[in-house]
């Protein structure tokens, strides 16, 4: 009887069978600063603000690497064919200076016009070499302007070096000296190639 009794009192005999019913209820447990979801990694997007390490540099500015060389290979080609008016005017100068001495060899680059001016002034005696002089002179000065202008890339000045150097090439085309013809011929291309990058620059 005492058994009995013992396992009719509210609660003793429940917490030996389960759960009592006066206990709470499992509460949920509160979450932790440690029990949050791992942070996913960085992607590999550029990263923003002042302090953003810079990217390595991409495969455009090898393009830009090949516009510069580019460029300056124009550049040197314009230099070039600017410098052959240079090259007119020295010579010819020292035509000048020769066909003075009264020697007969003549640089066949130079210019014609030059060496009629000499050789008239010769038939005209000596008071006409002043004039001659004053005039071969003058048209030096004109190609070596041209060079100039030519090597700060103006159009203008190769055109009209090229065709005052192509109408004074004709004076050796009507004597046929066909060796200064040729390397009039020759300078002309070379001063056209000149101009030709002058254009795409």
């Amino acid at each position: 009887m005492a058994s009995e009794a013992t396992n009719s009192r509210p609660g003793v005999g429940a917490s030996v069978g389960g759960p009592s019913p006066f206990s709470r209820p499992p509460q949920p447990k509160p979450v932790s600063m440690y029990d949050r979801a791992p942070v996913a990694a960085p992607s590999a997007a550029r990263p923003r603000g002042a302090n953003a390490a810079p990217l390595p540099a991409s495969p455009a500015g090898v393009g830009a690497g090949t516009i510069d060389e580019a460029r300056k290979a124009l550049e040197s080609q314009r230099r070039n064919g600017a410098q052959w008016f240079y090259w007119v005017a020295a010579l010819s100068l020292i035509n000048c200076v020769v066909a003075l001495t009264g020697a007969q060899w003549r640089f066949i680059l130079g210019l014609g016009v030059t060496q009629v001016v000499q050789e008239l002034s010769h038939r005209s005696g000596p008071s006409a070499d002043v004039t001659a002089g004053l005039v071969s002179l003058a048209v030096i000065g004109l190609f070596a302007f041209f060079g100039y202008q030519a090597t700060k890339g103006r159009g203008w000045a190769f055109i009209a070096g090229m065709v005052l150097y192509a109408l004074d090439g004709v004076i050796f085309l009507l004597i046929q000296h066909w060796v200064s013809v040729g390397f009039h011929a020759f300078a002309l291309v070379m001063i056209g190639r000149g101009y030709a990058a002058s254009r795409q620059l």
